[in-house]
């Protein structure tokens, strides 16, 4: 009996101890005083991977990385760039969209450190370190709306990247700054004006990794090296001349580390999420973080942190390539006169290629791929990688469209041309600028017509056999409606980059008309309209359903 109290006595001491230890390993000092965030807007890790980039790939050989950090929903700037200065998402700051300012928004953000903004990392060096230095030099005008101003030192929108690498270099040497956060912009211009995975937009990352090098070179003419941290990330990625949807090309983003007490030569294995930007920060610098963020520090890429848990980030093997190949936003597949011809390539060294053609997810027990696939009907595929009897890949879908080769266009459509759109217009009584028929409900088919505030309204005939739920989905870059027989069925309107919605109506067998109204508003845009109902799979509406 006696010694049961000096049983649990020792055990309490242990326990005490290890819970003294855990705290101290937390508190352990990684010797940074110095956190320059650079933020690239609009690069995914393909363009680093595929363009010249001896700066980026010094810094990741010398430091840890992800090329699997994801972005926050919506992949839109002001989303992301908030997301990542404030710890947290749209759910929280309110930050919905680019449309968002301090006196017009949605939601307001659930805790507000001054007008109506968001606790940021800048609020928190500043009130938190005392005589902190704090800037933000930053490409994109639209950076300056998101963060304190009263917490900032240095604010300053640079007019190019150049200017704006030029004024962060001379802060940075000047001032050696606690905290600079360095935003440059060019890359997501190349990315709406010529695509991703564009030569172009593999030029303009070529651009940003010398202006890396010149910040890189800034912080060792200041003396900082030997305790400063550097963070490169971005906003989101994109696929074709856009981005704001829900794509591993437009949601997966670079995170790299660079610099005092980080791991050398390391992969970062777990997931990072854009909020944890601001609260590695805030780790590394020993601040307190609201309660309203939910960021996690990225402690994995530092000396002496470790994760390990069953829950590591899955890669994924290279999808298979369909041809005809998607191209910016167009789908695989194609509209094809009485037949066509499917090839699937696999560029993995490993692994095999099983589809389907009737929409269904492909498995180790759909045919495997070994060569062209003849159709002269309309087909849904998918194809993925199988390798040990598992999916290894995402599944990639195409939608093959056959039509008799004298089958006369069925859609009319009416294109205008307007000014300062940003909804779907009213074109009741207005006279159209253009007139044509075509085949599909796609902006493909008029491409050279369409301009920046440019509205298109399309018009046909559905024919339906089997009478159900139908579903309708608009995917489009800005905003689109469609109505079945009047009746307002998809709302995809607003001013946004790609972005699919869809709804429900009740048919019956027979001719329905089919309305469809899309606009542009600037830049470039896109439009292609899908239905499926519980025995057709979902795809592009064939023309040859309308008349």
């Amino acid at each position: 009996m006696p010694k049961k109290p000096i049983v649990f006595l020792a055990m309490t001491i242990g326990v005490l101890s290890l819970w003294s230890c855990a705290i101290k390993e937390e508190k352990k000092s990684l010797g940074i005083e110095h956190v320059i965030v650079i933020g690239v807007d609009g690069l995914s890790p393909d363009g680093i991977k595929t363009a010249s980039t001896p700066n980026f790939d010094t810094i990741i050989n010398q430091g840890a990385h992800t090329f699997h950090a994801r972005a926050i929903l919506p992949s839109s700037s002001s989303s992301n760039w908030s997301s990542m200065i404030m710890g947290a998402g749209p759910e929280q700051h309110g930050i919905t969209s680019n449309a968002w300012e301090k006196d017009n928004f949605v939601l307001p953000a659930i805790t507000q450190s001054e007008d109506f903004l968001f606790p940021t990392i800048f609020k928190l060096v500043d009130s938190q370190i005392e005589n902190a230095e704090v800037g933000s030099i930053y490409h994109w005008g639209g950076f300056g709306r998101l963060f304190e101003k009263s917490a900032v030192d240095y604010d300053i929108n640079g007019e190019t990247e150049e200017v704006t690498a030029e004024l962060a270099s001379a802060y940075i040497k000047e001032k050696k700054p606690t905290f600079t956060f360095i935003h440059f912009d060019h890359v997501d211009h190349a990315g709406h004006e010529f695509g991703h995975g564009t030569e172009e937009y593999y030029k303009s990352v070529v651009k940003a990794d010398e202006l890396l090098g010149e910040v890189m070179n800034a912080i060792k003419d200041a003396g900082m090296v030997n305790n400063t941290l550097v963070i490169i990330s971005a906003d989101h990625g994109g696929m074709g001349k856009g981005h704001g949807g829900e794509t591993l090309d437009e949601i997966e983003i670079p995170f790299i580390l660079w610099g005092k007490s980080v791991k050398k030569g390391h992969k970062i294995k777990y997931p990072v999420y854009q909020y944890d930007n601001a609260a590695t920060v805030a780790f590394v610098l020993g601040l307190k973080t609201p309660h309203a963020w939910i960021g996690k520090p990225a402690k994995m890429g530092f000396e002496g942190y470790d994760v390990s848990d069953n829950y590591p980030i899955t890669e994924m093997l290279e999808q298979p390539t369909i041809l005809p190949k998607a191209e910016f936003n167009k789908k695989a597949g194609g509209l094809f006169d009485d037949e066509a011809s499917i090839q699937i390539e696999n560029s993995n060294l490993e692994g095999n290629v099983h589809y389907t053609l009737d929409g269904t997810m492909p498995n180790s027990n759909s045919k495997k791929y070994t060569e062209p696939i003849q159709i002269d009907e309309n087909v849904v595929l998918k194809a993925a990688i199988i390798l040990d009897g598992k999916i290894r890949s995402t599944a990639v879908d195409a939608f093959f469209r056959v039509k008799p080769e004298k089958f006369l266009a069925p859609i009319d459509y009416k294109l205008y041309y307007l000014n300062n759109l940003t909804s779907v217009p009213n074109l009741d009584n207005r006279t159209p600028d253009v007139k044509g028929t075509c085949f599909e409900f796609t902006s493909d088919e008029i491409e050279d017509k369409i301009k920046g505030n440019t509205a298109v309204k399309f018009n046909s005939q559905l024919v339906i056999e089997k009478e159900g739920a139908y579903g309708f989905f608009t995917r489009s870059d800005d905003g689109s409606k469609l109505w079945i027989d009047g009746k307002e069925v998809v709302d995809n309107d607003g001013d946004h980059g790609v972005r699919e919605k869809g709804g429900k109506i009740d048919l019956k067998p027979g001719v329905h008309d089919i309305e469809v109204i899309w606009f542009n508003g600037g830049g470039s845009g896109w439009l292609d309209v899908y239905y499926q109902s519980i025995s057709v799979p979902k795809q592009i509406i064939p023309t040859t359903i309308l008349k």
